[in-house]
């Protein structure tokens, strides 16, 4: 067994990770009511929320079985690394709020409509400030699971663009079974457009990685990500609509409601094509000017 797992850790840790993932997402589902929610239900939802820390245990434990006290002070040595150049940090710090208004434009310029509740949220810090503890925890949890473990493990096999796309994908599946349900994600983002934004998502923080090997900067880059959400009006519960109000793609229907989702589509679209870019001029090997980032990189210390 042990073998197994020295040689496969990324497969040994998604195939923990998914299984945990499915099982309680399917375990939730089945134990709703039908046109229940989870927020009805304080101990299904106390034990949602806290499968999201499953990829770290999971990480952490395969970590510890193979490498001992070595792998561990590997596993969290990123979040050390803070002195980079600033154009890093600016660019975790304004990408979303970027390409999420670059959408809302983009709307405005086709259809000449903009959001019902204006450009920003109203009162938009009163949830944010009671979700930031948790919003930190999740990027602490993703960014040293599928980054750091994932990531520098597989980019010691594969070019940076090939363990992008195997770890977006693998992530994206870790989403799956909540956006299906509509539990833990936001209701009415299309299915394939979500898996799109997390590809996108891993092509990103690997750029920022590989070319900073800072934990600092992914954590501000993710948490970024999730309170950009509350800011900017693009998620569909945020624009409902009118059966007559024109619409680029087809809404999508929930709880009786009528959910625009061109601002979201069109966020994603716009940073699906900035992925791209980010291949096509940092290269698909590295994603950077230097070596990309490998797990035994930490490990010669």
């Amino acid at each position: 067994m042990k073998s197994f797992v020295a040689r496969n850790p990324v497969t040994t840790f998604v195939l923990l990770t998914l299984g945990l993932q499915f099982a309680i997402v399917a375990y939730v589902w089945f134990v709703l009511p039908p046109g229940g929610h989870l927020h009805d239900d304080p101990r299904l939802h106390m034990l949602f929320r806290f499968r999201v820390f499953g990829p770290l245990l999971a990480c952490v434990g395969i970590t510890w079985w193979l490498e001992r006290g070595a792998g561990i002070r590997n596993l969290f040595s990123s979040f050390l690394v803070w002195k980079v150049p600033g154009k890093w940090y600016l660019a975790a710090g304004i990408w979303k709020f970027l390409f999420a208004y670059l959408g809302i434009g983009a709307v405005a310029l086709l259809l000449g409509k903009w959001p019902g509740v204006g450009l920003a949220m109203p009162h938009f810090w009163d949830g944010w400030l009671v979700t930031l503890p948790f919003i930190f925890g999740i990027a602490f949890v993703e960014e040293t699971s599928w980054m750091k473990f994932c990531l520098t493990r597989l980019q010691m096999r594969y070019s940076a663009l090939v363990s992008t796309l195997i770890i977006g994908n693998c992530w994206g599946m870790w989403y799956l079974p909540m956006v299906v349900i509509n539990e833990g994600v936001p209701p009415g983002y299309p299915i394939l457009v979500f898996h799109g934004c997390m590809i996108s998502l891993t092509i990103l923080l690997a750029w920022l990685y590989n070319n900073t090997h800072s934990g600092v900067v992914l954590m501000l880059a993710q948490v970024v990500s999730n309170t950009a959400f509350f800011v900017t009006p693009i998620l569909p519960p945020n624009n409902e609509i009118m059966s007559d109000v024109p619409t680029l793609f087809a809404p999508e229907h929930f709880a009786g409601l009528l959910l625009d989702v061109d601002y979201v589509t069109l966020f994603s679209l716009i940073f699906i094509a900035a992925s791209v870019l980010i291949v096509f001029f940092a290269g698909g090997k590295d994603l950077g000017p230097r070596p990309r980032a490998r797990w035994d990189d930490g490990m010669a210390h």
